[in-house]
C-alpha cells in the first residue's frame, strides 16, 4: 500500500515545512518588500537553471535507481552532474553579458551558486527516496532546513538583506549535503558505467525539456511581475508564492515521494493493473490532503496574513493567497500525479508538450491581466493556467499511460472538504479578529471537522488503515 509509505513522508516534510514557514514569517518582518524580492529572483533564475540543465540527471536517478534498487548509480550521477556544471561554467559568461544590467552580478553568482548546490542536494535525497528509505530522507531534510533558517537569519543580521539570503541558503544546501555524502561515502563505489551513463542521456534529456516548462511556468509568474510591477512588486507576490508551496507544495511532493519509486518498481515487477491499483490509491491521498489545505487557505487568507506577516506585506498576501492557493492546488495535480503517466510510459515529449501548453497560456495571460488588475492579475493567470493543465494532461495521458479515475473516492473527498470548508467560514466568523487566537480557532475548527468528516468516509481509507493497526494490539491486550 502506498499511504504508510507516503504518511512517513509526510511526517519527514512536515518537520523541514515548519521551519521553513517560520523562516518566510521572519524575513517578513525583517526584510522590505524590495529586499524580499531581490531573492525572490535569484532563487527563479536558480530555479530555471537547475531544470534546464540538471533535471535530466534527477530524472534518470528517480526511474533507474527505483526500478533496480540493487544498483548503485551514484558514480553515474556525480559524473554526469559534473560534467553538467563545467558547461553551466562555461556559459555563464555569455548570460552574464545577455542580462546585465537589468541583474546584477551578486544576484547572478548567488542564483548559480544555489542552482549547483540544491541540485546535488536533490540528486542525493533521490537516491534515498528511490531507494525507499524515508528515515535518512527526512533527518537530511531536516538537517538543511535548520541550516538554511539559522544560516539565513545570521546573514539578515549581518546586513546581507535579500543578496546575504540568496547566499546563505544556497551555503545551507552545500552543508547539508556534504555532511551526508560523508555519511553515504562508507559504501565505496563502482567504476562509472558508460551504457548507464548513455542511459541517463537518452532518458532523462528528453525529460528536461519538460522540466524548463516546468520550471519557467513556476518561476514566469515572479519574474513576470518584477518586470511589470517592479521589485517590490515581485516581494509581495514571492511571499503569497512561498506560504502556498510550504502549505499545499510540500504536502504534494510527501505523497509523490512515495507514488513515484512505487510505481515505478510495481510496473517492472507485477504489470500495468497493479501498478493502476497503486496509482488510485495514491490519487485519493494526494486529493484528501491538498484540497482541504488549499480550499482553507483560501477561506482563511486575511486572518493567516495579518496574524503572521509583517505590516508591509499583509494587505496584498491576503488578497493574493487564494487565488495561489487554488492555482497551487491544480499545479500539484499536474506535477505529482498527471506526470507520471508519461513518465512510466517513457514518453517524455508528451509531458515537454503538457507544460509548453501550460506554460504558454500562462505567459500570455501573464502579460495581459497583470497590466490591467495588478497582482491579483499574475495570480489569476497562474491558477487559470493550471486548471486547464488538468483536463489537458488527462486528454494526454490517455495516448500514454492511462490514469485511473475513482468517482466514488471523488464524492467522498469532496463530502469532506465541503464539511471542513463550513466550519472553518463558522469559525471565521464567529470570532471576528485577526490575531493569532482567531488564527488557531478557525484552523482547529477546520481541522477537527475534516478529520471527523474523514474518518466517518473512509477517505483515502484512514479509517480502515488506522483499524488494521489497532486490531492486532487490541487482541493482544485483550
Amino acid at each position: 500500500m502506498i499511504s504508510p509509505y507516503a504518511l512517513i513522508y509526510l511526517v519527514s516534510y512536515i518537520g523541514p515545512a515548519a521551519i521553513g514557514f517560520l523562516a518566510l514569517i521572519v524575513y517578513t518582518h525583517l526584510l522590505s518588500p524590495a529586499e524580499y524580492g531581490l531573492y525572490v529572483v535569484g532563487s527563479s533564475i536558480a530555479g530555471v537553471v537547475s531544470a534546464l540543465f540538471f533535471a535530466w540527471v534527477r530524472q534518470s536517478v528517480s526511474r533507474y535507481q527505483a526500478r533496480a534498487p540493487q544498483l548503485d548509480l551514484r558514480i553515474e550521477a556525480a559524473v554526469a552532474f559534473a560534467g553538467t556544471v563545467a558547461v553551466v561554467a562555461c556559459l555563464a559568461p555569455v548570460a552574464i553579458l545577455i542580462v546585465r544590467p537589468n541583474v546584477g552580478l551578486g544576484t547572478i553568482a548567488g542564483s548559480l551558486f544555489l542552482s549547483f548546490s540544491l541540485t546535488a542536494f536533490e540528486i542525493s535525497q533521490e537516491f534515498r527516496r528511490a531507494r525507499l528509505n524515508p528515515r535518512r530522507f527526512a533527518v537530511i531534510a531536516f538537517l538543511r532546513s535548520a541550516l538554511g533558517l539559522v544560516l539565513g537569519l545570521s546573514a539578515i543580521e549581518l546586513g546581507g538583506g535579500g543578496l546575504g539570503l540568496l547566499f546563505a541558503i544556497a551555503t545551507s544546501f552545500l552543508v547539508a549535503n556534504i555532511l551526508s555524502f560523508e555519511r553515504d561515502s562508507t559504501k565505496p563505489l563502482n567504476k562509472v558505467s558508460v551504457d548507464y551513463l548513455a542511459q541517463f542521456a537518452r532518458y532523462g534529456l528528453p525529460f528536461s525539456l519538460g522540466a524548463v516548462a516546468f520550471a519557467l511556468h513556476g518561476v514566469v509568474d515572479r519574474l513576470g511581475v518584477a518586470y511589470l510591477l517592479g521589485q517590490s512588486g515581485v516581494g509581495y507576490y514571492g511571499i503569497a508564492a512561498d506560504i502556498t508551496r510550504q502549505l499545499v507544495g510540500i504536502i504534494a511532493s510527501s505523497v509523490a515521494a512515495a507514488l513515484f519509486p512505487i510505481a515505478f518498481r510495481s510496473l517492472a515487477e507485477q504489470g500495468p493493473a497493479a501498478t493502476r491499483a497503486r496509482l488510485k490509491e495514491g490519487i485519493e491521498l494526494l486529493l484528501a490532503l491538498i484540497c482541504p489545505v488549499a480550499i482553507w487557505l483560501a477561506i482563511a487568507a486575511n486572518v493567516v496574513a495579518s496574524a503572521l506577516l509583517g505590516s508591509e506585506f499583509q494587505a496584498s498576501v491576503g488578497v493574493l493567497l487564494p487565488l495561489l492557493a487554488i492555482g497551487r492546488m491544480c499545479g500539484a495535480v499536474n506535477q505529482f500525479y498527471l506526470h507520471i503517466s508519461f513518465q512510466l510510459a517513457e514518453k517524455p515529449l508528451l509531458q515537454v508538450l503538457h507544460e509548453s501548453l501550460i506554460l504558454i497560456l500562462n505567459i500570455a495571460l501573464l502579460f495581459v491581466l497583470t497590466p490591467a488588475f495588478g497582482l491579483s492579475g499574475a495570480a489569476s493567470a497562474v491558477l487559470i493556467a493550471e486548471a486547464f493543465g488538468i483536463p489537458l494532461g488527462i486528454w494526454l495521458s490517455r495516448r500514454a499511460f492511462p490514469l485511473p479515475f475513482d468517482l466514488a473516492g471523488m464524492i467522498r473527498l469532496i463530502a469532506a472538504t465541503t464539511v471542513m470548508a463550513a466550519a472553518t467560514y463558522t469559525a471565521k466568523i464567529a470570532f471576528e479578529g485577526h490575531g493569532i487566537a482567531t488564527l488557531l480557532i478557525v484552523g482547529i475548527a477546520g481541522g477537527i471537522a475534516y478529520a471527523g468528516a474523514a474518518l466517518l468516509l473512509d477517505l483515502a481509507g484512514l479509517r480502515s488503515m488506522i483499524a488494521s493497526y489497532l486490531r492486532p494490539r487490541l487482541a493482544t491486550s485483550g
